[in-house]
């Protein structure tokens, strides 16, 4: 790839990779719109500015804003508005408008809206029981589903229609002499990435300033490491340095490291951070789901003899000072191009396709289509269109769009 863009609200490990970084402004720096309830999505709340946004950054509407404005596209992205024009329409276009006008509605904070009864019964999993016909499953007939025959039409060798056991491609079953098998579970002191950051946190519970591995006693003797060493961690696909943690509590043969660490390298390509995915692979769980299969994974281990001073994955960039930027070249734009490639994409969109783009996929990144069964799109719109405030001809003419182009439908 020639450039590499961030929209990001912090300096994390990713916007390390990017060629221009955009700061963003926190939901807390700025007005929004959002909807939530536990299964149902009663309820829209007002989600009002605390603070104004920090330094340089801008709401992620001002900044796209500003690049519509810069591509000539102002108008066509605002309408001539302000965001506050954006989040009433949002507003208006949900069902709670039918009973509490907007002012009211950010006043107090919150409106309810209206659950369909479909809604309802998707979120109630003992209809199922009291009335399978009436309340089905996601699956393809609707009942629990020891075998699954359309799975099984499908002649994927490795996805066979009942769950059994097939041999993985890295585990300790097929191992060399000397591998140890990987598993890479959530973080106990962080979300993920989230927080990886805080400095207070990790005094908690990193080892030399790397992610902790845990290591069996034997294995860890066999090899020379102590507890509180550096270790390398090691495969085809890459090397980490982690720090040892020597325990009994886990059986011989297998490491732990939890997934989420920032990534930084060193001079040899090592990460100097401890990031698991520099070690785990691209194999799918099969042909067919696509899954990640993080925890099949072999690596071999070392003590780490040569490391390369601290690791550096949270510190702060340096910050250019009157940095001159060029004049865009409109003539490199090829706004034309995209103007053709715009009107081109809307004119081959069906009614429900444009619908969908433009209306169902502002909480989330668009879904695509083909991903999901007819089934399923049958269990997530109910609580979809009333989000998307879709009239009843809207809702139609989008449905009959996913029924045509859902994973099972017919070509």
């Amino acid at each position: 790839m020639e450039t590499v863009i961030s929209v990001d609200v912090w300096w994390t490990a990713a916007t390390r990779w990017c060629d221009i970084v955009l700061p963003a402004a926190s939901t807390l720096e700025q007005d929004d719109i959002s909807s939530g309830g536990t299964y149902s999505n009663d309820k829209v709340y007002a989600m009002k500015k605390v603070i104004e946004p920090v330094g340089e950054s801008l709401p992620d509407y001002e900044i796209f804003e500003g690049l519509a404005d810069k591509l000539g596209l102002w108008m066509q992205f605002t309408d001539g508005e302000d965001k506050m024009y954006h989040i009433k329409l949002a507003y208006e276009k949900s069902s709670a408008a039918k009973h509490t006008p907007f002012e009211e509605f950010w006043e107090k904070g919150y409106a309810r809206q209206e659950v369909p009864e479909e809604a309802r019964k998707w979120t109630r999993h003992s209809e199922f029981f009291n009335d399978p016909e009436g309340s089905p499953l996601h699956t393809a007939s609707g009942k629990i589903e020891m075998f699954c025959e359309d799975f099984a039409k499908l002649g994927i060798d490795d996805m066979p229609g009942m769950p059994m056991w097939m041999e993985k491609h890295e585990y300790l079953g097929n191992a060399k002499e000397g591998q140890l098998h990987v598993v890479s579970p959530h973080p106990w002191f962080r979300l993920h990435s989230q927080m990886d950051q805080s400095e207070n946190l990790r005094a908690l519970y990193k080892v030399q300033g790397r992610e902790p591995v845990r290591i069996n006693t034997k294995d860890a003797a066999d090899r020379g490491i102590e507890d509180g060493d550096l270790v390398e961690l090691y495969n085809d696909r890459g090397t980490v340095i982690a720090g040892a943690v020597v325990s009994d509590d886990i059986m011989p043969g297998v490491v732990s490291i939890y997934e989420g660490a920032w990534p930084s390298l060193d001079s040899k390509g090592r990460c100097n951070s401890g990031l698991v995915n520099f070690l785990t692979s691209t194999q799918p769980s099969s042909g067919l789901a696509q899954a990640t299969t993080a925890n099949t994974v072999l690596c071999s281990m070392r003590k780490c003899e040569d490391p390369e001073g601290p690791n550096m994955a949270y510190e702060k960039p340096a910050i250019i000072e009157d940095m001159e930027i060029a004049e865009i070249d409109e003539d490199k734009l090829g706004l034309d191009r995209l103007y053709e490639l715009t009107e081109k994409l809307y004119a081959d969109m069906s009614p429900g396709e444009k619908i969908y783009f433009e209306r169902c996929t502002v909480c989330h990144a668009p879904r695509e289509v083909t991903h999901f069964t007819q089934q399923q799109w049958k269990g997530i719109t109910p609580s979809m269109f009333p989000r998307a405030g879709l009239d009843e001809q809207e809702a139609e003419l989008v449905m009959d769009y996913l029924m045509t182009n859902a994973a099972d439908a017919a070509k």
